[in-house]
Formats: structure tokens, C-alpha cells, sequence
């Protein structure tokens, strides 16, 4: 397996409330993907610590349900950042999005909360495995909105779930089988407002490197107007 990892704050932000952590010190492969929200330094804040706390709660667990261990270190992240923003003002309101992914015996295990994306990506099609915990994500379910005009709508910002802004949070687990020569990407919304589904997959398909589409894919987000951080996570089973 070969992966990608680029961060970049864009055009119009001033710093990267994005955050990622990628681990192999065990045989399962852990990655992460966050993006945070709040005023001052809270974002950043936000994203890191709960990529932090999940990737050690996850490493430190024992048990072979890899999914329950998956859903409770998200939960314990959310309920320690929503306790540390409670007692101090700086970081009141901070929350963030999370995508885990976790490679275990040939199987793809996804926790989300939030409107960051994993996708299953092949030569023919590409899948969106997480659903968008956002006002837009919930219109487009309904067919009230499609996924172009969301890119442009008012609320496309406005987020309905995320980790770290109430006591308890949701989290939806996912699993897909994998097999060579698919590929997995996780993104922030920094991607996908600003690359359509299709430009994706041509980028992600159209590259001899993950290296070389992880960085076609951030220079296009930017290209089109880079309007907030841009992650990028890109594993090629």
C-alpha cells in the first residue's frame, strides 16, 4: 500500500484549521482527517487534540472489534474537547469534523462525523462512503438541492453534526471491503466545494503516483478559488 498526505491553507484563509495523523507502528494502518471550526486559534486546536486523542485511544485499545474501539475514541474525544471549551472562553463554541479510516484483514472501517469525506475510488466510478452531517448534505438526501448548486448555496458552511460541540455526539461507522487497484480518499470540504465529483476521480485515476494526485487535486481546489484549508489523504491498496 502507497499513500498521500497534503495539508494547504488556501487562498482566502489566514491559517490551517485542518489537521490529519497518519499510523503504522501496529499492522492495522490509522488514518485521520479533521476539520476544525471556532474563533481565535480554536479550530486548529480542535482538530489536532481529537486526531490525537482518537489515534491514541484507537493504538492503546484492546479487543478485535475494531469498529466499537473506532466509535468510542471519537466519542471520548468529543466529550473532552466540549469539557475543555466549557472552562475556558478562548475556546468556546471550537468543534471539529472527523473521518477515521482503519485497514484491518482486507476490510476498510470508517468513522465520521461531520461533512469531510471518504471515497472508494476505482478505474470506473467513484463512491462516497461517508454521508455530509451538514444543512446541504441534508437537502441533497431530500432532492431538494443537487450537489453542484450546494457548492454555492448561503448554508453550504452550516454543519450538523460535528465533534466536540455538545456533550454527546453520533458517530456513523462504515465498512467496505477493499481490493487492489482501488484507491481511498479523505478530504476536508477545502476539496470538494471546489472539485466536482468527476474532476476527482479523472485526477485521481489520471496520475501515475499518489504523490502526483494528492498534489493535482489541492493545486486544482486552489486553481478554483481555494477558498478554505484543503486536506487530502490518498491510499492506493
Amino acid at each position: 500500500m502507497e499513500y498521500a498526505a497534503l495539508t494547504d491553507v488556501g487562498m482566502k484563509r489566514h491559517n490551517n484549521e485542518d489537521s490529519y495523523i497518519i499510523n503504522e507502528v501496529n499492522k492495522d494502518k490509522i488514518f485521520i482527517v479533521a476539520d476544525g471550526m471556532g474563533g481565535h486559534n480554536a479550530g486548529e486546536i480542535a482538530s489536532l487534540e481529537a486526531c490525537r486523542m482518537i489515534e491514541s485511544f484507537i493504538i492503546n485499545s484492546t479487543g478485535d472489534d475494531i469498529e466499537s474501539i473506532m466509535r468510542e475514541g471519537v466519542q471520548k474525544a468529543n466529550r473532552e474537547l466540549f469539557i475543555r471549551a466549557a472552562e475556558d472562553e478562548k475556546l468556546n463554541g471550537m468543534g471539529t469534523t472527523i473521518d477515521v479510516c482503519v485497514i484491518k484483514d482486507g476490510v476498510l472501517h470508517v468513522a465520521h462525523v461531520g461533512d469531510s469525506r471518504v471515497y472508494l475510488i476505482d478505474e470506473n466510478s467513484i463512491e462516497k462512503i461517508t454521508k455530509d452531517h451538514s444543512v446541504v448534505g441534508m437537502m441533497i438526501d431530500s432532492g431538494t438541492l443537487t450537489e453542484e448548486q450546494a457548492k454555492v448555496h448561503p448554508q453550504r458552511h452550516y454543519i450538523t453534526r460535528a465533534v466536540g460541540t455538545t456533550m454527546t455526539v453520533e458517530v456513523d461507522i462504515e465498512q467496505r471491503s477493499i481490493h487492489s487497484p482501488q484507491k481511498i480518499l479523505m478530504c476536508t470540504d477545502g476539496l470538494t466545494n471546489m472539485v466536482s465529483k468527476e474532476e476527482i476521480h479523472r485526477i485521481v485515476n489520471g496520475n501515475e503516483s499518489v504523490s502526483a494526485a494528492a498534489s493535482e487535486l489541492v493545486s486544482k481546489a486552489k486553481e478554483n478559488g481555494g477558498d478554505d484549508n484543503i486536506t487530502v489523504i490518498l491510499l492506493n491498496i
